[in-house]
């Protein structure tokens, strides 16, 4: 028996690193076992913040890939703001403009203002001529567009618009105009209704909108009231195999793992740590994975605690996960931001699987500290109890007993297994 085919237009896809890459290479990973064919059209020449050519061997032999082209002004940015393509690709270094003269702010400010809704939309008319072959050739009759970037939805309208019939599906692994990192971008009036004008048309047009969370779903309904899916990220258990391999040295080790930007910087925790270095505890080590605004370095430059810290920049995910299982407390910050308490990060579901105790720093209640206290899985403070964070991170340096709980069951049956996640999904393609 044939199976049903189904498109997915993604921009993100390896080489390129991250977790909205990782969604989809997962979904398409076990799709084929549950009776459907994936067949993706991505970027042919894209420029991604994040490389991990490990992922292209996370991609399953037989799918089939295509390729459409861009026009992308990254060269035009990063002469106007003084940031090489990669950062300027990157939110949570590209809308930085601290310290900076007025031709750089003026970059960033023609990057907010003249593509809308992000610097990618000039795939659109590529990727919908593309889209449209593929349709025809395979008679295809659904087709996913998975965001951040928001242009890729602009694909999904087009589409719809030119063939009703075809059941599109928009998956939204970020909230699009009310996304965290807008309120600090030097955006117009004008270019946020523009903005919103394009979210609310392709949420009008799409047969099914997934998001990530609850919460999600809740702030999504004050833009455009329709009904949304909750599908979340999640962790591969193939990913995570038994590691036989000890910890190195006797400090207690702290590891962030994924990207930071300036809304995320978790200053009470550092001050903390550097409370507690200055009365005696110095046998610690703070180890930063990932893409990291350039902030928390100079606060950690400056500080009592920089000798116990280091930046390793972004690492492939392989070796990502074994940092997570290798450490004795991971650290979870969700960004000081309005509507905060949607942000499920992909990191989290990583730092589950990994079988280490969570120390999360962000709203409480809020999608995440939720997580962390249903399944007993370590630490939620909010970003002003310093007092809080420093008694709880002595009685783990101590030697104390830490709040955590291992998942009891096959990793495989874990509701936040990719397997698990990828049921859910062909409920909704069907």
């Amino acid at each position: 028996m044939s199976k049903k085919k189904v498109l997915i237009i993604t921009y993100y896809w390896p080489p390129s690193g991250g977790a909205g890459v990782q969604r989809w290479v997962k979904f398409c990973k076990y799709l084929p076992q549950l009776g459907f064919e994936p067949i993706v059209l991505t970027v042919k020449n894209g420029t991604y913040p994040l490389i991990d050519k490990t992922l292209l061997e996370q991609v399953p032999e037989n799918l089939e890939i295509h390729r459409s082209k861009i026009i992308e002004p990254y060269s035009i940015f990063g002469a106007l703001t003084g940031k090489g393509k990669l950062e300027v690709s990157e939110p949570a270094t590209a809308f930085s403009t601290k310290n900076e003269g007025l031709i750089k702010k003026l970059g960033v400010w023609i990057r907010a203002n003249f593509f809308i809704p992000d610097a990618r939309r000039l795939w659109v008319p590529f990727a919908f001529i593309k889209a449209k072959e593929i349709i025809k050739t395979h008679q295809i009759d659904t087709v996913i567009t998975t965001a951040p970037p928001n242009s890729t939805h602009l694909i999904g309208t087009r589409l719809k618009k030119a063939m009703p019939q075809l059941k599109w599906i928009m998956d939204m692994r970020d909230p699009w105009s009310k996304i965290f990192f807008n309120e600090t971008i030097p955006r117009s009036t004008f270019s946020d209704r523009v903005d919103v004008k394009y979210e609310k048309e392709a949420l009008q047009l799409a047969d099914e909108v997934i998001v990530v969370s609850e919460s999600m779903a809740k702030l999504q309904q004050t833009v455009f009231s329709r009904n949304y899916l909750v599908l979340p990220n999640g962790f591969d258990h193939e990913d995570f195999p038994k590691i036989q391999e000890a910890k190195t040295g006797e400090n207690f080790v702290i590891k962030y793992v994924g990207s930071m930007t300036e809304s995320a910087i978790p200053r009470t925790f550092f001050s903390a740590l550097q409370s507690l270095k200055v009365n005696g505890l110095k046998n610690f080590e703070l180890q930063f994975f990932g893409s990291i605004n350039n902030t928390v370095k100079d606060i950690l430059e400056t500080s009592d605690i920089n000798d116990n810290v280091t930046f390793h920049g972004y690492v492939p995910h392989q070796r990502a996960k074994k940092e997570m299982q290798t450490a004795d407390l991971l650290l979870l910050v969700i960004p000081k931001t309005r509507n905060n308490e949607l942000i499920l990060t992909g990191k989290l579901f990583d730092y589950i699987a990994a079988e280490k105790p969570i120390f999360c720093i962000g709203p409480i209640p809020g999608d995440a500290s939720d997580i962390i206290k249903k399944y007993e899985l370590g630490y939620s403070f909010c970003y002003d109890q310093e007092q809080d964070i420093h008694d709880a991170l002595k009685q783990m340096m101590t030697g104390s007993e830490v709040p955590y709980k291992k998942w009891k069951y096959s990793f495989s049956d874990h509701p936040f297994s990719r397997l698990s996640l990828t049921k859910q999904l062909v409920k909704i393609i069907q």
